[in-house]
């Protein structure tokens, strides 16, 4: 290996071990945005400032002191108030099925679009024939029938 490589790979190295020892740890506003005030409902925590949020934002902290990440945090409020008190529902159950279902629709509704469209204008093509193109000779029953009513026009002035 050349001596470029070597401080290139110690250089990545160096960085990386870097970012890894500045990673943040969790903090109370990270856990607030994943919920909803318990007194307040469909309020978020981190914008709640009742009686009730401050009673959460203690627990928080509790959980926070004792090294608690933020799954295990947000599953003691689940359990203690329900999957309400989430500002997003999890991905399971009937909430992917509310996470899904206007992508789906979305996706089935283009579909018929397409389909409706592709039979609109293949119609439109059926319906124009030889004598509607431009250039094209007229249909010989047409001009006899125009002939024939210009024809009585004339005898009528």
């Amino acid at each position: 290996m050349t001596p470029a490589i070597i401080r290139y790979g110690l250089t990545f190295a160096l960085v990386l071990s870097l970012q890894a020892g500045t990673a943040s740890a969790l903090t109370r506003t990270e856990v607030e945005k994943h919920l909803i005030c318990s007194a307040c409902p469909g309020e978020a925590l981190n914008i709640d400032r009742c009686s009730g949020g401050d009673r959460m934002r203690a627990e928080i902290d509790r959980r926070l002191a004792r090294g608690q990440d933020l799954q295990t945090i947000l599953d003691f409020f689940v359990g203690q108030f329900g999957e309400d008190i989430l500002t997003v529902p999890p991905r399971k159950g009937f909430n992917l099925v509310a996470w899904a279902a206007p992508f789906v629709i979305l996706l089935i509704g283009l579909a018929v679009a397409t389909i409706f469209i592709h039979r609109w204008n293949a119609a439109g093509r059926r319906e124009t024939s030889g004598r509607d193109r431009p250039g094209a000779p007229p249909d010989p029953a047409l001009r006899r029938r125009v002939e024939e009513e210009l024809d009585r026009m004339e005898d009528a002035t």
